[in-house]
Formats: C-alpha cells, structure tokens, sequence
C-alpha cells in the first residue's frame, strides 16, 4: 500500500554556512589517485598524503555577503560567485611567476613589481624589466631609505637585492650582510625607524646601518632571547618587530642602542606557538596571520590580536593543513569588497577565510592564479596577483568596477553543497517543489541541481534551472529521509544565491 502522507510543508534551506569537508572517508579514492575538477564535481582531490573527501557541506569559488537591516535588525545572508582573474599584463611568457608587489611608497603608488623565472628572476615594473638577480625570487618589499622609496628583494640563493626609485637592480655586496657572512637568510625584508632587518636561520636578527640598505656592520645583530629557536622570518605588528621562529614568536621594540642591535625585547612579548615556514606567514594591515608549529605537534592558522594569538582555523582545515604538511601551505591575504581574505594556498586547493565573517570557504581553479597577492591602496583599486604553478608569465587582477568570472579566459565552477537536511525527524519526506531563491540575473545563467540520498555516495542527474527567469523551480524531486543537495554553475557571469525553499509532505510511517 502507498504510504500516507501530512499536509504539505514548506522549508527553507539557507545557502551559507561552514565549510566542513571530511577529512578522510574510506569511499573516497587512494592516495594514488588523482583530483578532478569539473562541472559538479570539486573533489575528489588528493592534496597531499591522503585523499580529502569531497562529502559534507561545501561552498567552492563562493564569498558570503551579510546585510542587516538597520532598522528591523534582521540579517539576510547571501552566497556570491567570487569574480574571476583577468590578465593584466604578460610580462615573461613561458615563465612560472614568482611575487607580486605594489609599489605604493613610489610615484603615484599604483605600479605594480613582479618577478618571474623557475631559475633566477627577473623583476619587471608593469611589462618593462628592471633587470635579473640571480636565484628564484622569494621575497618582494618596499622602504623608503632615506627619502628615496626602495624594491628590496630576498632570493632563494641567499642573497639580497634592491632596486631604488631611477636607479637600477643591484646586489648587497656589504660582506657583513648575512646571507654573505655564511648566515642563511630567510623571510621578508622590514624596515622600522631607518633601520632594515633580515632573519637568519640561526636565530639572529641582522639589521643594516642607518637610512641605508647597502651598509651592514658584523655587531649589528641580536639574537632571538626567550627560547632556542629557529627564525623563519620578521614582520610587524604596529611598531614592534615580530621574529617568527619554529616554536616561538618574540617581539622587539627600537631601543636606538648605542652599539649593535638597536632592538630591545618588548616586555610580554612572547607566544609559545610558532610558524611552520617561511612562507607560512603574511601581513595583515597592522598584524599578521600565520600557520603555526610547536614542539607539541598539531598545527592550525593565528592572527594575532595584541600580542595574543587568535585561533582563525577550523578543525577541517587544521585536518587539511595536516594531511599537506603545514611547512608547504603559502598564506597570502587582501581586502575585497569590505572583507579581508586570508588564503591559505593547498596545492591546487585553497581555503579562504574572510575575517570579519569568521567563517571559511574554498577556491579551485585549473590553476590558482593566487599563489602572491598585492592590492592598489590608491588609484585603480585593483587586486594583482601572479602564479607559481603556472608558466604563463602573467600578471593577472580582480578590477572591483568591472568584474569576470574566468579565471584567465576560462570558466570556473561555483559550488554549494549542503548538509544532509532531514527537518530534524526521520521520516521520509515527499518532495514536490524546489524553488531556487535568488537575483533575476540579466542573461542566462545556468544552474545545475542534484541530490543525494545516501550520505553524499551517489547524487543523481543534474537538473537545471535559469537564474535568468522570474521564478526558478524544479518539480518531481522523489523521496527521501534525508537529503543533501548540490548546486554548481560555469556561467561567465555573476551569481547572487540566497537559500532553497523546499516544499513536501511527510509520510505517516
């Protein structure tokens, strides 16, 4: 006999929420196993030692937008396709792109830096070559010395470069720079009060003389004071100078010494939890973000809040970073659209925090075309970016007043995958009418729907409605206890989703 239903419901099902992909799933392929990347489908990506399941909720190549109402209070939550890379400029073709920088201490603060090169470097301003070092770049920053501004450059042959403003690419030759005393230098480049400082992996901190790059004396240095550490490299929070080490964090304030270091120890200034690499640390405005290491195992990504650490990661991500090795995740972060992002690039997996919203998402490209990121402060605005798993030679960038959605020429997926809902009973559930809510968009604008029935294993044929037309629905979509749903679209055009609205009755037994 058919089963006997209830009087027809409808229910909501938002199209935010938190990025909970599985770690490990025994249904997902071996480690051997390759990723695929294609319409629907975002996983099953292997990304490291063990293969991630692509199960649970998900939100690929999507950026959430809350809005409140300031005068009812109520806040809707939408889900938006995130804008595309287009080419900027193709500086070295045929060549993997290693930094990108934004000059904004020089001219009008708009030209944009970049080096490309798998053997040594070339540094270019926009498409015009400043001239090569030798070794791969790792590093770009910019000081003013004196009062001229300065590209300061790091590369992975231990030695450092600089370009001035009308002068032209020349190497520290000081023979007390430590990448020529026999140091190995690592990190970034940081300049406070006229002075410039550099790491070495021994746990020193290197600084040069006065209003100068090129000038270092053999005593002008200190060593990190509060724990036996390995440095990875400096940064900045406000006026203090942050040494990031293996297990540890200090901070140092200018003491303006008379002989040495003009560094002092700021007092407090000390985190038991340090940072898993070079690479695995970035400047945020006026604090950092970092992947973290210790002594202790485990590792998860911090910003620091005062000199307090801020745990930003969830545990799905601290399982990712894991499964990858934290000591190969890049960060890299930028302010879009009233948000900061901070990304923490996997292979060819990226998550994406936006730090107002606390809450992760996923990018997936062919190829992350965002491996180094830097942000016009004035001018155009624009978000520039190059990649080290490409051999394009490009430069590409986000334009905030006239976005895409291909990622240099090519279609990308967005992707929303949501919880298994059951309306908290296990009954099975009739399903008549799925209406997709959302913005009416200008021109046609395909969006695919499937579902599964069997903890994420087998999803059905997708179905498709047009984002296009006044009221999209589906209708006829079976039976289930519970059911997870999957949305994706490829459309070279923008996408605002807000939430499904599921009508159905519910069987008696």
């Amino acid at each position: 006999m058919p089963t006997s239903q209830t009087e027809k419901e409808v229910a909501r099902i938002p199209l935010v929420g938190v990025h909970t992909t599985r770690t490990i799933d025994n249904s997902t392929t071996d480690s051997g196993s390759s990723g695929t990347i294609g319409l629907g489908i975002i996983g099953i990506m292997v990304i490291g030692r063990v293969a991630s399941s692509d199960k649970d909720q998900r939100f690929v190549n999507v950026i959430f937008e809350k809005i409140t109402n300031p005068f009812t209070g109520k806040v809707t939550f939408y889900t938006v396709k995130r804008p595309g890379f287009a080419v900027e400029n193709t500086p070295e073709a045929g060549s993997v792109g290693n930094e990108v920088k934004v000059w904004s201490s020089q001219g009008n603060g708009d030209s944009v830096i970049s080096s490309f090169g798998d053997i040594n470097s070339t540094i270019y301003n926009g498409d015009a070559s400043l001239g090569s070092i030798t070794g791969i770049t790792q590093t770009l920053d910019e000081a003013i010395i004196g009062t001229t501004p300065h590209i300061l450059i790091t590369s992975h042959d231990n030695t450092g470069w600089y370009y001035p403003d009308g002068g032209a690419l020349t190497q520290i030759s000081d023979v007390d720079f430590p990448g020529n005393a026999g140091k190995t230098i690592t990190g970034h480049f940081v300049t406070i009060d006229g002075y410039t400082f550099i790491a070495a992996t021994d746990g020193t901190i290197w600084n040069s003389d006065l209003n100068s790059i090129s000038a270092w004396s053999a005593t002008s240095f200190l060593n990190a004071q509060m724990y036996p550490d390995k440095l990875v490299g400096l940064s900045r929070f406000k006026n203090q100078l942050v040494a990031l080490g293996k297990d540890t964090i200090e901070f140092f304030h200018i003491a303006a010494n008379a002989t040495g270091s003009p560094l002092e120890r700021t007092d407090n200034g000390f985190i038991r939890i340090g940072c898993a690499s070079t690479k695995g640390y970035v400047q945020l405005e006026d604090t950092i973000a970092w992947v973290s290491a210790s002594d202790r195992g485990g590792c998860s990504i911090y910003v620091l809040d005062g000199f307090t650490p801020k745990r930003i990661s969830t545990s799905t991500i601290d399982a990712q970073l894991a499964l990858v090795g934290p000591d190969t995740v890049k960060l890299a972060c930028c302010k879009f659209l009233g948000k900061t992002l901070i990304f923490a690039i996997l292979n060819n997996i990226t998550f994406v925090h936006c730090l107002e919203d606390n809450i992760w998402t996923e990018w997936t490209s062919a190829s992350p075309l965002w491996t180094s990121l830097s942000v016009a402060s004035s001018g155009s605005w624009k978000i520039y970016s190059v990649s080290s798993q490409t051999n394009s030679g490009k430069v590409y960038s986000i334009n905030p007043t006239s976005f895409v959605y291909q990622d240099d020429g090519t279609n990308y997926t967005l992707l929303i995958q949501t919880s298994k809902v059951d309306f908290d009973n296990a009954k099975r559930k009739f399903f008549s009418r799925l209406n997709v809510i959302g913005d009416i968009q200008p021109n046609s604008t395909i969006l695919n729907i499937a579902w599964a029935d069997d903890d994420y294993n087998t999803f059905s044929n997708s179905r498709s409605v047009d984002m296009s037309s006044n009221n999209p629905y589906l209708t006829q979509l079976g039976s289930a206890r519970r059911r997870a749903f999957r949305l994706s679209n490829t459309t070279n055009g923008p996408l605002r989703l807000e939430a499904l609205e599921l009508e159905y009755t519910e069987g008696l037994h």
